[in-house]
């Protein structure tokens, strides 16, 4: 069954799609040509220089709305719709959802294009968080806060809440299962299976 945070994905999929676009001052755009140097050995667009495009596309995105560098915190789980060849054009779009305290999130949306065909692609779609770095002085950089116009901007900003909501609550699991050692071996103990109670639901 797909999870509530798939199907939030996919709504807003939509919403892209059919809402009219507006100029969000923290967007930042990229076209590349994939090139044989960014391939494997399927003439296919490798997964390690996809990433890195994103990162940078990302890291752009949220350093324009902080005026100051960021660094990559953590990247969500990524699901790859197709693959991209030699000779196709990626093309990757990012922008900040929400800011909180020091850290933010950025979504990135990935689609390839084929010049000779006029086809066009979605790859797939992701959510960064980056941290600000703090000043030559020590001093936290404390970011302002991103204000919502459109109807899609509305729903990415509070879904953004959410979804930091549950990386919490999952990192906080990790944490209280290796200071328990209740993973030996690379395997779960069984008898800490209560340890889980804090997933929300939709996420198994």
């Amino acid at each position: 069954a797909t999870s509530k945070l798939s199907a939030s994905r996919y709504f807003i999929f939509y919403m892209y799609e059919e809402e009219e676009e507006r100029n969000n001052p923290t967007e930042v755009k990229m076209s590349q040509i994939v090139m044989p140097c960014h391939s494997n050995h399927r003439q296919e667009l490798s997964v390690g220089q996809l990433l890195k495009w994103m990162d940078s596309t990302a890291c752009l995105s949220a350093e324009r709305h902080a005026g100051s560098p960021c660094v990559t915190a953590s990247i969500d789980d990524i699901y790859f719709e197709h693959t991209i060849s030699v000779g196709q054009v990626v093309n990757i779009r990012a922008k900040v959802n929400r800011a909180f305290n020091t850290s933010m999130e950025v979504g990135i949306q990935v689609s390839c294009e084929d010049l000779f065909s006029d086809r066009h692609w979605r790859v797939c779609h992701a959510y960064a968080t980056f941290v600000t770095q703090r000043t030559s002085t020590g001093q936290k950089v404390t970011l302002k806060p991103i204000v919502p116009h459109t109807q899609k901007e509305q729903v990415e900003y509070s879904v953004a809440a959410e979804r930091r909501r549950v990386r919490m609550v999952h990192d906080d699991i990790i944490k209280d299962l290796l200071s328990s050692g209740s993973i030996q071996q690379g395997r779960f103990d069984h008898g800490s299976r209560g340890a889980c109670r804090g997933l929300p639901r939709g996420r198994a």
